[in-house]
């Protein structure tokens, strides 16, 4: 079952929707993720997060994710095979999005994506949804 955190906009305390795709949604080998954000900026970064079921393992898209002075957001992300994965979207703190940082600039050098086992700490869970990429489809 999804979380959806979304608390009336309380100052200071992260909030995020994610509004596309919606939950049980069969994506392509990619898809176009949108949503909102309250009080990200500052202490916190947003951050997307692919949760491969299959894998179990945790997949960090590029970020942090820009918000826009609306609260908007919208990036896109890939999946690697076909199968069960969540979309989440975090806020991390300082060094939470340090640490996601490294793990980019890690694989992008080696070319190769192993995930994460477990978010870092300093990581909250804002929002969530499950998504099935359909076998068959991508390159």
């Amino acid at each position: 079952m999804p979380f959806v955190h979304q608390p009336e906009s309380i100052p200071g305390i992260p909030a995020a929707t994610i509004t596309t795709p919606t939950n049980n949604t069969r994506v392509e080998n990619s898809a176009f993720v949108m949503g909102t954000a309250q009080n990200i900026g500052g202490e916190y970064h947003l951050w997307l997060t692919l949760y491969d079921y299959t894998a179990n393992r945790h997949y960090p898209q590029d970020g942090p994710i820009a918000v826009s002075s609306n609260g908007q957001w919208e990036m896109t992300v890939s999946f690697e095979s076909s199968g069960r994965y969540d979309i989440t979207a975090l806020a991390a703190d300082q060094n939470a999005s340090e640490i996601l940082l490294q793990y980019q600039a890690a694989s992008q050098s080696r070319a190769d994506y192993p995930g994460l086992p477990t978010f870092p700490s300093g990581c909250i869970t804002l929002a969530s949804v499950t998504v099935s990429r359909r076998e068959g489809s991508g390159c």
